[in-house]
């Protein structure tokens, strides 16, 4: 299976998570948007505002495959919640 890289940029910490193995992009790009809205409870339980924060997903070669940004996934549920 392929590897692939999640590099979360929340503010100015970032934290690089290496070798996470995946059939696929695809799959790698919901795997990082699931870690991404677990980030975003974890970062709201902190009293933290996760509006600004991406994480994006690299192949094994290191070529970026993808961008996550947090507040599009903020509104996305926000959107759902009102029946948008």
């Amino acid at each position: 299976m392929p590897l692939f890289r999640f590099v979360f940029h929340e503010d100015v910490v970032l934290e690089d998570v290496k070798g996470i193995e995946l059939p696929d992009y695809e799959h790698a790009l919901a795997e990082a948007k699931l870690a991404a809205q677990e980030t975003i409870v974890d970062g709201v339980l902190e009293g933290l505002d996760p509006t600004g924060w991406v994480v994006r997903v690299y192949n094994e070669p290191g070529e970026l495959i993808g961008t996550i940004f947090f507040a599009d996934l903020l509104k996305a549920d926000s959107q759902a919640r009102h029946g948008n």
